[in-house]
């Protein structure tokens, strides 16, 4: 990638925006099986999770030009976007679907004739169900048909950008789907566990192949970059003691958990010391066959995406303190010596009781640039509420209060030597939440799931980050009066189209 105008952009996921899941060919993966099976609606206004269809969605499919030219009036110069797997290949690893080859086609088109650039993630948790039947993450059929639609999307849509990601979140897709059983395919099982992290670290060498061989059949750019996206959390120490080893031998062994364990093999080409530790311990065969090693040394990405959304304060599992001073009971993986807690004395939370802490952002950039020292972008960073959407002009203040320490941050970390290349907010509209279902707002334009052609509104945070964008992170704060006025204005002359 040539250096350029730092990037600002939205981002989203397939199978919570684009909706069409049985159409033109599409069948279903493992979140369309998930969700028809332990759909749940909880009472209104509660922050118990939310498992609803995502057979429609916000139909992004049918109306993604109206939603570019809202995306192009806002000013992003960019939007990242974790494309649909079995969209491409709904049979098997050989059948093309033509028609889901035409739809990114026409997106990543419509995205470029104005002024913003695709960035196209490969996989986010959405494995095909012909290729869970067959073993999903856990087999090393998976890396076959990856290859082959690695290949095919970089071969039609190569073109669109010169900024691609393999995968996104790989912690929560596995922790919570192999080790656990909140996301599919809830397979609650170390060795399913390891097997699917090895594999999911040799597909990205895979795709690093592939895009090499693109390039060279020039369907790439030569000087387009591949990366790996990272949901690691910064810790805090809390409630630990004050012995200085102890506390720092408890967060380097959090961040080799937590930070090392889900990029290292992609970015430095090797295991960190815990993982194969991990495996003697509690004997656990993650299925390395010959060569795969050698294979991830060979095919390093490039760069790193980073979704910041909140610190976590740890602790070490053998601590003991009153539980009345947490939240809720303390997080325990099946590996590490660290608890994840939430404490009370922390005031500020968001209704999920997520730690809000913005000067983490920075702390972060700091540590990928010290141990990687590689481009990064954040690419998911954002707010979820419960907006209030009875009125004319949705005002989600709390949202934009959330959001304007982390847009300063970046201001000041973009003119640092932190190697940050752009800032990607989470998200463009209201879109099903994992955590949350459609309860959970985090766009800054609203969708009215209720109508049936789900209706687009910005909000206040719309015009906010709008007035960011057009600055270059020079307006981040904001007088309340004319903001009002600005979005009053917008919602005035917003286009039928759009809607």
């Amino acid at each position: 990638m040539k250096k350029k105008e730092f990037i600002y952009s939205t981002s989203s996921n397939a199978f919570q925006i684009e909706g069409a899941r049985n159409l033109h060919g599409r069948t279903d993966s493992i979140w369309d099986w998930f969700t028809k099976t332990y759909y749940k609606i909880p009472p209104i206004n509660s922050t118990e999770r939310e498992i609803n269809s995502i057979e429609v969605s916000s139909d992004f499919y049918h109306k993604y030009k109206s939603d570019v030219q809202i995306m192009k009036d806002l000013g992003l110069n960019a939007f990242v976007y974790n494309m649909d797997w079995t969209r491409i290949f709904p049979k098997d690893e050989n059948y093309i679907n033509p028609m889901g080859i035409q739809f990114y086609d026409n997106l990543y088109k419509e995205l470029s004739e104005n002024g913003i650039k695709p960035i196209p993630i490969l996989f986010h948790w959405d494995t095909p169900l012909w290729l869970e039947i067959k073993g999903g993450w856990s087999s090393k059929k998976v890396l076959v048909a990856f290859r082959n639609y690695c290949k095919t999307v970089f071969k039609y849509l190569g073109k669109y950008s010169d900024i691609w990601f393999v995968n996104d979140e790989n912690k929560s897709f596995t922790l919570d789907g192999y080790l656990g059983d909140a996301f599919p395919p809830c397979k609650k099982d170390p060795n399913e566990f390891v097997k699917a992290i090895h594999n999911l670290n040799v597909s990205a060498a895979i795709a690093k192949e592939e895009f090499e061989k693109a390039k060279i059949e020039g369907y790439i750019s030569k000087d387009s970059i591949l990366g790996i996206d990272d949901d690691w959390s910064p810790p805090i120490i809390w409630n630990n003691g004050n012995d200085e080893i102890v506390n720092k031998n408890l967060m380097d062994n959090y961040n080799a958990w937590m930070r090392d364990f889900w990029i290292d093999p992609n970015i430095l080409g090797e295991y960190p010391k815990v993982f194969w530790d991990y495996l003697k311990d509690s004997k656990l065969d993650p299925n390395i066959i010959d060569g795969e090693l050698e294979y991830l040394k060979k095919y390093k990405l490039d760069f790193i995406g980073w979704n910041f959304y909140r610190p976590y304060f740890i602790t070490s599992k053998k601590n003991n303190f009153d539980l009345k001073l947490l939240h809720k009971e303390p997080v325990e993986n099946d590996f590490g010596d660290f608890s994840i807690v939430l404490p009370k004395e922390h005031k500020n939370y968001t209704k999920w009781l997520w730690p809000i802490v913005p000067e983490y952002l920075e702390v972060g950039l700091k540590a990928y640039k010290d141990k990687y020292d590689l481009p990064i972008m954040i690419i998911e960073n954002g707010f979820g509420d419960f907006d209030d959407k009875s009125k004319d002009m949705i005002l989600d203040y709390e949202r934009i209060n959330y959001l304007k320490p982390i847009l300063k941050s970046i201001k000041e970390c973009k003119n640092k030597d932190l190697n940050l290349i752009g800032y990607s907010m989470w998200t463009y509209c209201d879109i099903f939440s994992p955590s949350a279902g459609y309860r959970k707002d985090y766009g800054l334009v609203s969708v009215d799931f209720n109508s049936p052609i789900k209706n687009r509104k910005p909000k206040l945070s719309y015009c906010w980050y709008k007035n960011v964008i057009k600055s270059d992170c020079k307006n981040i704060d904001y007088e309340k009066d004319v903001l009002e006025k600005e979005l009053s204005e917008l919602l005035a002359r917003w286009d039928i189209k759009w809607v």
